[in-house]
């Protein structure tokens, strides 16, 4: 019963995830159906067809597909009693209507252990939850040794206040309390403090404020003004770019949103707007460093981090939990791993040492690509999409 259903067809950098996790369960001895919702009727056909004999699971990201339904009220996956794994690569939050009526039999994963730790605080009904993190994807090819290389500085990634600004509820519905207020004290404080997850910045603001709320109630105003968090990411984000930028290094940009940041005219700075995930990945190929920040994900990863050490480049990113157990990668002082590290770490709150950990590491080809090798190594022992795979079949699909 090796046979699985994927769901593409919105986003292309989850498409991209989806094929080459496909890609791995396929080389396993799996058999599989993607389902493009960008073509129902024919895919509707194929599943129809597909599903005629047992399948051991439905895999997809961010809900593609979780809450399917044939006959209003009844989800489809309960009806065949198929399990359906939903992996999420954004916080639970953003998908509140989704999770409240996820099926019977489903199981939810995160990029993140707090938000793993969040699904099983919010939503108790979920049957299975878990954590797995991002992964990375190797392109073929010889990798360009550090020193040739024509990038210093990539950073991928959109800068999303104008979408904080979109997804902004109405706030005047919440009248037993100032939800302006509780917004500001929650942002001023993941700013002053940004190891905080957003939840507890929240959370607490609105305990400063004699609120102390059924988890029934806090889950539906923290999904209310999780728009919070990506007000925290866009600052930080501008901030990490603009402190490298500043400081006259040549930076490239590829993303949306930084159209209006006064610094982006800098000559050194090459602001490319935003391009398809997989030639994101092609152009690090070409990069000496790739940037990375945590999109607020304290205990978890981001795919920009694997995929720059499994392209040969200097992986640059602020912590997390689980990327300090992970990884070695400190630079310098008492936290200093000699030459062991695979990537290199900042922290948010010491931003001002950025570009001296940066300039480092281009005044030092050498060391640099020491780094590089060593994080490429780590990234294809344990950060590919085939390690994703085996880490789903062994501790997921086995038990199904």
């Amino acid at each position: 019963m090796k046979r699985l259903i994927f769901f593409v067809g919105v986003y292309d950098t989850l498409d991209l995830f989806t094929y080459e996790l496909k890609r791995e369960f396929d080389a396993l001895g799996y058999e599989s159906m993607v389902f493009d919702v960008r073509e129902m009727a024919q895919s509707l056909k194929e599943l129809s067809a597909f599903a005629s004999r047992p399948v051991k699971a439905v895999i997809t990201f961010n809900n593609l597909g979780f809450n399917m339904e044939l006959h209003a009220g009844r989800n489809l996956w309960e009806e065949l009693k198929i399990p359906c794994i939903n992996i999420l690569m954004d916080h639970p939050f953003c998908y509140r209507n989704a999770l409240d009526n996820a099926p019977a039999n489903s199981v939810v994963l995160c990029t993140d252990r707090n938000h793993m730790r969040y699904l099983q605080r919010f939503y108790p009904q979920i049957p299975i939850t878990g954590y797995l993190p991002h992964a990375g994807k190797e392109l073929p090819g010889e990798r360009r040794p550090i020193a040739g290389r024509s990038i210093d500085v990539l950073y991928a990634g959109n800068l999303s206040k104008s979408f904080a600004d979109n997804i902004m509820p109405d706030l005047s519905k919440y009248t037993s309390f100032d939800a302006g207020k509780i917004c500001r004290r929650a942002y001023e404080d993941l700013v002053a403090h940004p190891f905080k997850t957003t939840e507890e910045a929240l959370e607490q603001a609105l305990l400063a404020e004699g609120l102390k709320l059924p988890d029934s109630e806090l889950k539906n105003i923290i999904a209310d003004l999780h728009f919070v968090d990506l007000y925290a990411v866009s600052h930080y984000r501008e901030k990490t770019v603009q402190s490298l930028a500043e400081h006259g290094m040549n930076v490239r940009i590829y993303g949306a949103g930084w159209e209006s940041c006064p610094w982006i005219q800098l000559p050194n700075v090459n602001f490319c707007g935003k391009i398809p995930a997989e030639e994101v990945v092609l152009k690090m190929q070409d990069a000496k460093i790739v940037l990375s920040t945590m999109t607020w994900f304290k205990d978890g990863t981001h795919d920009r981090v694997f995929n720059g050490m499994l392209q040969g480049a200097v992986a640059m990113t602020d912590t997390s939990g689980y990327m300090k157990e992970e990884f070695c990668g400190f630079w310098g002082g008492e936290d200093s791993q000699g030459d062991k590290r695979e990537l290199v770490f900042f922290e948010l709150e010491a931003l001002a040492k950025l570009p001296l950990l940066a300039e480092e590491v281009l005044n030092n080809p050498a060391q640099a690509q020491q780094i590089a090798d060593r994080g490429f190594a780590k990234a294809r022992q344990s950060h590919t999409w085939r390690s994703r795979a085996l880490e789903l079949e062994h501790d997921l699909l086995e038990h199904l």
